[in-house]
């Protein structure tokens, strides 16, 4: 079935396609009656406005294309549901997709730029643009004067960056668990990011890392990754260190679940901590000590650098925000 068009509304009204268009747009000059009549006449016929049509008149869509890794982790979609709602009362709403976290695969991206977006927010981000796919992609968009926001950790002069520091963000977490006297400690995580970093150089500072421990394995950044890689370790050591730091919060539940299910105690026998502070983990058994953002304030920060672009309320060199987490001490460690 075809689309319903004004002239079909005009014929069966019985009026001009102006007097159509100008009726739906609550024109003064249309009389009352008449509105009511081409507004009734468009519902009975199903007509839906020509989005498309309207942005290549405006030369706005109204719309922001937001790519994210882990759509699936309850961080990333409070994060996603509360820049949403920021957007909302800007009058603005959000075309969301995943992106693989293979830098080199960015048809995500390209996708939300066929869609003529009015701006773009990427995350997480990691190292330097230039040295990816995503580098000339960008370089496009600012051709274009499409305002982008980066996040994550990326090296980029070619869009507004909000940098977390990870780094930090291990260091403190760390520090915590050396306090309360951990001295064998476990890393569940990748190697290579700023997270592992600070923990590396939180063991060494205070003089620890000889007592450290580090399990190289995939990082345990889902639920099941968590459980398996305990259950492993467990396998392979019979009980678990004193305490460890999963890549992020999921993991860390994971790696709970793995404990008690061989009878060990959270945090009498193995302290727990992860990365992300979601939700969740106030409410699990025990609540779990993590160190993340309050999402509100994260959305809040990215669409402050979008609102300002899209409005020509900054048009200078771009922005780098560089944000710490907060530790949030509970009863896992």
């Amino acid at each position: 079935m075809s689309s319903v068009t004004l002239k079909d509304i005009a014929n069966l009204v019985g009026v001009s396609v102006n007097t159509v268009s100008r009726g739906l747009k609550d024109k003064p000059d249309i009389g009352l009656k008449t509105r009511q009549r081409i507004k009734e006449a468009a519902a009975a016929l199903g007509y839906r406005p020509n989005l498309n049509a309207r942005s290549l008149v405006l030369q706005k869509t109204s719309t922001i294309g937001v790519a994210v890794t882990e759509m699936d982790n309850p961080v990333r979609m409070e994060f996603c549901e509360k820049l949403r709602t920021r957007a909302e009362k800007d009058n603005y709403h959000l075309l969301t997709t995943p992106l693989p976290s293979d830098s080199t695969n960015i048809r995500s991206i390209e996708e939300l730029l066929a869609r003529r977006v009015d701006g773009l927010i990427v995350g997480a981000i990691w190292g330097l643009t230039g040295e990816q796919p995503l580098g000339p992609l960008l370089q496009e968009c600012r051709r274009a004067d499409i305002p982008v926001v980066v996040f994550g950790t990326p090296k980029t002069e070619l869009a507004d960056c909000v940098e977390i520091n990870f780094f930090d963000s291990g260091c403190r977490l760390t520090e915590h668990l050396l306090r309360k006297n951990y001295s064998s400690i476990v890393y569940f995580g990748n190697p290579d990011d700023g997270r592992f970093e600070g923990f590396q150089t939180a063991m060494q500072e205070l003089r620890k890392k000889k007592n450290s421990e580090i399990w190289n394995r995939p990082a345990a950044n889902r639920l099941e990754e968590g459980r398996n890689a305990m259950d492993s370790y467990l396998k392979q050591f019979s009980t678990p260190p004193q305490a460890v730091i999963a890549g992020n919060d999921l993991g860390a539940i994971g790696i709970i679940s793995s404990l008690k299910k061989h009878g060990f105690r959270v945090p009498e026998d193995c302290a727990v901590a992860g990365f992300d502070n979601i939700a969740i983990g106030e409410f699990i058994d025990p609540p779990l000590t993590t160190i993340g953002f309050d999402n509100g304030l994260f959305a809040d920060t990215v669409w402050d650098l979008m609102i300002r672009r899209l409005n020509k309320a900054e048009t200078g060199p771009v922005k780098r925000i560089e944000l710490k987490q907060e530790l949030i001490i509970r009863e896992s460690c």
